[in-house]
């Protein structure tokens, strides 16, 4: 593996967790030769580590795929109780996206050649993710739980807007980057990531 492909889990928890409402990683390898990178290198903040670079963009993506991965539990749940467990998950999900938003801003520039590239995949993901996902929670919030039939159709079209969420777009066009591999495979931040992404 190279750098993450961090959306493995939205295509399969996000309509799961909208179905069960309706119903009451890779391995790291780095390859490549040394050579001398034509990035800049930035002399001050984040930027100026590699690993410490890609451990903070990582993070980012962290703070969305965290609060993504912590379904809620509708155990005991009646209508009311599942729209507002849903609709609170689907709150901490925006949450957990500006948060992580605010971590790439910080990040800065890359060190390493196709860093910026990466970063601005991410930012793009959560961009896209973020809109849909405050779509999602509007359709669950008008969804009325004394109209059953209105209800399942309001988190139906949740489920329907929840499923286009996808990939980080671009990321496979990075080509070989032997410096930022091996700082996302040194980074902690990194491997929690492909942790929590990895198919189970």
């Amino acid at each position: 593996m190279a750098t993450p492909r961090p959306a493995r889990a939205a295509r399969v928890l996000l309509p799961a967790l909208v179905a069960a409402a309706l119903l009451g990683g890779c391995s790291t390898t780095v390859t490549g030769t040394a050579a001398p990178d034509p990035a800049p290198r930035p002399t001050e903040g984040v930027g100026a580590d590699p690993v410490a670079w890609g451990d903070q963009v990582c993070g980012a993506l962290l703070s969305y795929y965290q609060p993504l991965s912590a379904r809620p539990d509708y155990a005991g749940a009646d209508l009311p109780g599942i729209k507002d467990r849903l609709s609170g998950y689907l709150g901490n999900v925006r949450t957990g996206i500006d948060t992580g938003k605010q971590q790439l801003a910080d990040a800065g520039a890359s060190p390493v050649s196709g860093g910026d590239q990466f970063r601005t995949s991410i930012e793009d993901l959560l961009n896209r993710t973020g809109t849909t996902i405050d779509e999602a929670r509007a359709d669950v919030d008008q969804a009325d739980p004394n109209d059953v039939p209105g209800f399942q159709e309001r988190l139906q079209a949740a489920e329907e807007k929840l499923r286009t969420i996808g990939a980080a777009e671009g990321l496979d066009q990075l080509g070989a980057t032997p410096r930022l591999d091996k700082a996302i495979a040194e980074a902690p931040r990194c491997g929690e990531l492909d942790a929590l992404t990895a198919p189970s």
